[in-house]
């Protein structure tokens, strides 16, 4: 696990209140009980936390930490592409 997928999954235990321990990257969402409003209020978290603006069509069907890990890493490489 890099630090990314830790930073993250330590945010959504936090923004959740779930013991970080039962957050694996595969872990389904609704059996963490996560909702779709709540996968939303994640991801919005996350746009803040590293400065991101993640495209709305992201923002749908999410069902899983490694969807959150893949979008967050995704719109991080879009963000330094057009730094450099």
């Amino acid at each position: 696990m890099n630090n990314l997928e830790r930073e993250i999954i330590d945010a959504i235990a936090e923004l959740n209140g779930i013991d970080r321990e039962k957050i694996k990257s595969d872990s389904v969402l609704s059996s963490l009980g996560i909702d779709s409003l709540s996968a939303l209020e994640i991801l919005v978290a996350l746009e803040e936390k590293y400065d991101i603006e993640i495209p709305d069509n992201e923002l749908k069907n999410v069902n899983s930490i490694t969807e959150i890990i893949s979008i967050v890493s995704r719109n991080l490489d879009r963000k330094k592409a057009g730094n450099s």
